[in-house]
């Protein structure tokens, strides 16, 4: 192999220094190369989904709040505009405004909702599936672009109350418990008392009644007025039809039930009374009922009453 000359390395080194120099020179001139943006992925866990229930229909869950524990798993602030609980037959939306810093923990809660309050749900569920979103956007306000920060499925058991169950919360009250005691069917029913006394009804042909009684009772210290449970509707199956409370529609006059004097055994054992604006002193009860109409060939499932703050459930669930 030849040796270099000094007039080679020479040549060779000056050739190295202008193709750097050139390079740089290029470099330094030329505008500075873009970074590529790295953009991180919304990590917002929701752990905990507490909805407050204030009603329940025979097919709707009526919310008077809705509440989510959150935590920022990413690295990015995040700024939370909405919360919405979807359902396979629709959604709900909360209006709220919070931000999360990056490994933030906290709880919000929502009370104001579009376009209701209210979820639906299937007639005879004990349960309801609901999918939770959390809307809004990460980083600076500067670029807004609302999206789903974090979701998770989450379950909301439906109130149910059964025959024999006791239910001691409705309606403000917490002294004056109602506990379920029967319920059947029959072709009469009683209702009253009018001026002249308790009538007893016949169903119309092809129709049944279903009597619900109840027991009001006094705990509390003082005397109380009972409510008057005068409305709600029933579902029954197979066909999922619901019907509304029974009224005579013309009360004693209402001739297609054919009214007539009811004997004092019907008043005992179908009652005729809702026990409704009873006053009692305390350890006082009261029974009373209510009376709904169907069809001969259906089937009870639940009942929503006014006041009561869940189901009556006749049968299993489904």
């Amino acid at each position: 192999m030849k040796k270099l000359t000094i007039k080679t390395l020479i040549l060779i080194l000056s050739i190295s220094t202008l193709l750097t120099g050139g390079c740089v020179a290029e470099t330094l001139e030329g505008e500075e190369p873009a970074l590529p943006t790295v953009t991180s992925a919304p990590k917002v866990v929701i752990q905990e989904f507490t909805p407050t229930i204030c009603d329940v229909g025979v097919d709707k869950i009526y919310f008077t709040e809705l509440r989510v524990s959150l935590e920022n798993e990413g690295d990015l602030q995040v700024t939370i505009c909405k919360l919405v609980i979807a359902s396979n037959t629709g959604q709900l939306e909360g209006d709220i405004y919070t931000t999360l810093e990056p490994r933030e923990k906290k709880t919000i809660s929502s009370s104001f909702f579009s376009p209701g309050r209210e979820i639906n749900k299937g007639i005879g569920v004990e349960e309801v599936t609901v999918t939770v979103r959390v809307l809004g956007y990460q980083g600076q306000s500067g670029d807004i672009k609302e999206e789903v920060l974090g979701e998770g499925k989450f379950t909301i058991s439906v109130p149910i109350a059964r025959i024999g169950d006791t239910i001691t919360e409705y309606q403000g009250k917490h002294d004056l418990p109602l506990t379920l005691l029967w319920w059947e069917e029959s072709d009469i029913a009683v209702d009253g008392p009018y001026v002249s006394g308790y009538y007893t009804f016949t169903a119309r042909p092809g129709m049944k009644f279903i009597i619900l009684a109840y027991e009001f009772m006094n705990n509390g210290m003082r005397e109380q007025e009972t409510p008057y449970l005068s409305a709600g509707e029933i579902a029954t199956t197979p066909k999922g039809y619901c019907y509304q409370v029974f009224h005579p529609p013309l009360g004693v006059h209402s001739e297609e039930y054919n009214p007539r004097r009811a004997t004092a055994e019907e008043v005992k054992t179908l009652i005729g009374d809702s026990g409704g604006y009873e006053r009692l002193w305390p350890e006082e009860s009261v029974i009373g009922c209510v009376v709904f109409e169907i069809p001969k060939d259906a089937t009870p499932i639940e009942a929503s009453i006014v006041y009561l703050p869940l189901l009556v459930r006749f049968q299993s669930g489904t």
